[in-house]
């Protein structure tokens, strides 16, 4: 076979081609196949009849596969039975219709934040770190209207509202999973700080206060008042799924777009620094009598 070109770098801002988590596990199943045939992408797209670009997106998940492609594929790459079976199962579920595809979300959301909910569905465990605001799965809608109308400035309130909508729709979604842990490291300016208004913070306050009793929830203070507080890695979140799925991936969002990065040692390199902050924030015992004193001035 050719020589092994240097791999893509798996590191991708988010603008009008957006992976979607279940459609990023079939990629790295079919990745795993190619690569276990000691075929190159170019070599795969030759003997496929497609273009290399098809099957360098159709891996990382940008664009989704389509059956006939990865019935071809499995031929090729001399997938067992059971990896046929599997994959095929794999590639129903990335096509089964979400919540999201609705035509009463349709121009609500940037593409972007769909990558976001299907990571937010597929994960395992999801760590975060936001030091500009209460990370949207935590929101109340009260608080989220108001981060959402400043962000907006000039939109139509129905616009406003759908968003705000769309928001509370994710959390109904994660909150009936189940089966997901959420672990928080809350910035303590943010809370001082604030959205909307005194009375927006305090019902924001005792959604936390409320949600620290919940086992799926861990939420951690991170103390405005300490000294030498590693806060610099920035806004965080870190997607770990169950092995066989996924490696873990760090989304970042942007302005006007996202980040999605599943580059080993970077992806290592924020999961270490995000560690570090995890191990000065307050525990969970404390973070929530910290909400309690806060609500109680």
């Amino acid at each position: 076979m050719g020589a092994q070109p240097q791999a893509r770098r798996q590191v991708r801002q988010l603008h009008k081609a957006v992976p979607k988590a279940q459609h990023m596990v079939v990629g790295r199943e079919l990745r795993r196949l190619r690569e276990a045939q000691g075929l190159s992408q170019r070599e795969a797209a030759d003997l496929l009849g497609v273009k290399n670009y098809t099957v360098s997106r159709n891996e990382t998940g940008e664009t989704p596969c389509k059956p006939a492609v990865v019935r071809e594929a499995l031929k090729i790459y001399r997938a067992t039975p059971e990896e046929e079976a599997h994959l095929l199962e794999v590639l129903e579920n990335a096509n089964r219709r979400r919540w999201w595809q609705g035509s009463e979300w349709r121009g609500v959301v940037k593409q972007k934040l769909l990558t976001l909910v299907t990571l937010e569905e597929s994960a395992k465990l999801i760590r975060v770190y936001d030091r500009d605001r209460v990370p949207g799965i935590l929101q109340t809608a009260d608080y989220a209207r108001a981060v959402i109308r400043l962000g907006m400035e000039g939109a139509p309130p129905e616009e406003i509202d759908k968003r705000v909508q769309f928001r509370l729709e994710r959390q109904a979604h994660f909150q009936e999973s189940q089966s997901t842990r959420y672990l928080c490291l809350l910035d303590e300016v943010t809370l001082i700080r604030g959205f909307g208004s005194k009375e927006i913070m305090r019902g924001q306050l005792r959604r936390l206060a409320e949600l620290a009793d919940n086992p799926r929830f861990s939420l951690h203070i991170v103390e405005l008042s300490r000294l030498n507080t590693p806060t610099g890695i920035g806004q965080t979140m870190l997607f770990d799924f169950e092995e066989e799925l996924l490696p873990t991936v760090l989304y970042e969002e942007r302005h006007e777009s996202g980040l999605v990065c599943q580059e080993p040692d970077e992806v290592d390199h924020r999961s270490k620094s995000f560690d570090r902050l995890f191990e000065v924030s307050l525990s969970r015992k404390r973070s929530k009598q910290r909400l309690l004193d806060m609500l109680a001035k």
